[in-house]
């Protein structure tokens, strides 16, 4: 962040606030769902709890049978590397039947192409580029090569400069050379969560 001039009680201070936090690395909302109970309509009033198998998954559940799960997409994505991921949701409520469902969570993601990534890197060549925007955030690895792959974040600074190509910010740290195409998992800034909708808790005979 630039810097600024603060003045406090006749003190003047030179100011410069962290840079914000990149998409990746802030708390998302992952699922979201409303409990109701099948017989009344009305939502669950008793404790309820959502757990899912999506181990970095964090249970959120607030008023009116209000549930969620929420998560940072950096941790997510060694589970998500590969094919939409399918995963299980499971709400428990006192008094009632158990409900599990299978979801798949989408996610936007692309592959590099040749020349693939090295470390220094500012710009980036991949299969597609549509619907990226500048800000968003990309995570580059490769974890068919390498399976304990750590995803660098990088942030979209500009479109371009060649079709294909985006700019990116900061620098790559590390080279991504391996045997198969590294792959570029995007956090969108218009990130929206899987709502499950109303799910009907049966009450427990």
């Amino acid at each position: 962040m630039a810097r600024r001039m603060v003045q406090a009680q006749g003190i003047e201070y030179v100011f410069s606030a962290d840079d914000e936090a990149p998409l990746s690395s802030r708390i998302w909302g992952i699922v979201q769902a409303r409990v109701i109970n099948d017989v009344t309509g009305e939502p669950v009033e008793s404790a309820v709890r959502i757990e899912s198998d999506l181990e970095p998954c964090i249970p959120r559940v607030c008023r009116d049978g209000l549930v969620g799960l929420a998560a940072i997409p950096r941790r997510l994505f060694p589970a998500l590397a590969g094919n939409n991921y399918t995963m299980s949701v499971t709400i428990h409520a006192d008094g009632y039947l158990s409900r599990t469902q299978s979801l798949v969570i989408p996610r936007d993601q692309r592959n590099t192409v040749v020349p693939f990534p090295r470390r220094g890197d500012r710009v980036i060549t991949m299969n597609d580029t549509a619907r990226l925007r500048r800000g968003e955030t990309l995570m580059v690895g490769n974890p068919v090569t390498d399976p304990g792959t750590r995803f660098e974040e990088v942030q979209i600074a500009a479109l371009g400069p060649g079709p294909g190509q985006v700019t990116i910010t900061p620098p790559l740290f590390h080279d991504h050379i391996g045997g198969s195409e590294p792959i570029v998992p995007v956090v969108p800034d218009n990130f929206a969560s899987f709502n499950m909708g109303d799910v009907l808790m049966v009450p427990a005979p």
